[in-house]
């Protein structure tokens, strides 16, 4: 009979979320070699079978190792991402998968995967980068501040120079898209986002890129910003309940997630094919200031729809948002947000 002293943390990391089982080990060590520590519920810090046990460090041929995140469940409904991790990680335990990197995987928002809803509270992707001290005291602005701790000390777990910080925060969205995987890029001026790193996402089938410049409090930028991390936040296809996602569609980050995870270039295919990704810059943002805010978009209307220039999309009051650019697209439409949030994301191409 299998105890909880031996029983498998990453055979179980998925189901012990949503059968919310409090009453589990905080450490232990799989089978195949590979350590593991439970900083918080569904958050596991592994560490490979082959590494030091006290500083991390793999003594490994073939360069740079990371210190990795791998982020899925920020919204709770959004449960592709969660499969996809859930059989990385059974695929570790198992023996089926190398683990040579040492690696935190977060299941963001415990509570919301269990309601299957998006958030309860607040959208957590949006209490990041110290935003949860400007909200009331509530589960969602707890766990904000225990990922920004667990995350802050996972970095500072290891001091070699040699190691590179890559976060991969994956979601899917509430819309179609006209690229159904894209991915949104930190790219503050103090740490531009690298060819490299978006030819690695190109890689994995993303096929579209949207760079962002601004401050922003979501997962992503909060580990780019704060710790120099190569970070991303993936969109993946459509949410979808559990057992329902079409997990082929991702085939392409899947792979590129378990290339990446076994030590090998996340970014260099089987089958030796060089995709590119489209890239965008963030021209503007829509905000609603108002009640009287109105969203001149079609509710079904995709992200990355192009509009030309004149074309007026947003009205709030007096004021107007024209299409200023030959041709903007809109990413993220949402008429719906709440007073002094973004109702939409307009792009252009990046030269």
């Amino acid at each position: 009979m299998m105890t909880d002293a031996n029983r498998s943390a990453l055979r179980h990391w998925l189901s012990d979320v949503r059968e919310s089982h409090d009453s589990v080990p905080s450490e232990g060590i799989e089978p195949c070699g590979v350590r593991w520590q439970r900083h918080a519920e569904g958050v596991l810090e592994l560490t490979p079978a082959d590494a030091d046990p006290v500083s991390g460090t793999i003594d490994a041929p073939g360069g740079q190792r990371f210190d990795a995140i791998l982020s899925c469940g920020i919204h709770g409904d959004e449960t592709a991402p969660i499969e996809i991790v859930d059989g990385i990680l059974r695929d570790i335990a198992d023996g089926r998968l190398t683990l040579r990197e040492r690696v935190l995987v977060v299941l963001g928002n415990p509570d919301a995967v269990r309601a299957g809803k998006r958030y309860l509270e607040y959208d957590l992707n949006r209490l990041f980068q110290g935003a949860h001290a400007k909200r009331a005291e509530s589960p969602a602005v707890q766990r904000a501040r225990e990922l920004e701790v667990i995350v802050a000390q996972f970095f500072a777990e290891t001091r070699d120079a040699r190691r590179l910080r890559r976060h991969v925060d994956m979601h899917t969205a509430i819309r179609a898209s006209l690229f159904p995987r894209f991915a949104v890029v930190p790219s503050p001026p103090q740490r531009p986002a690298s060819d490299d790193w978006i030819e690695t996402l190109a890689a994995a089938d993303i096929e579209a890129v949207m760079l962002t410049e601004q401050p922003s409090v979501t997962f992503s930028y909060y580990t780019c910003a704060n710790f120099g991390a190569e970070s991303c936040t993936l969109e993946l296809g459509k949410v979808a309940p559990f057992g329902q996602n079409r997990l082929d569609e991702f085939a392409g980050i899947d792979a590129a997630l378990r290339r990446w995870l076994s030590g090998a270039q996340m970014g260099k295919r089987d089958d030796g094919k060089v995709p590119r990704a489209r890239r965008f810059r963030v021209a503007a943002e829509i905000v609603r200031r108002t009640d009287a805010f109105v969203l001149d978009v079609p509710a079904d209307t995709p992200n990355f729809t192009p509009y030309v220039a004149g074309t007026v999309l947003a009205r709030d009051g007096e004021t107007t948002y024209t299409v200023s650019h030959p041709e903007e697209r809109i990413v993220f439409p949402n008429p719906d947000v709440a007073n002094g949030l973004r109702a939409g994301v307009m792009v252009v191409p990046d030269a």
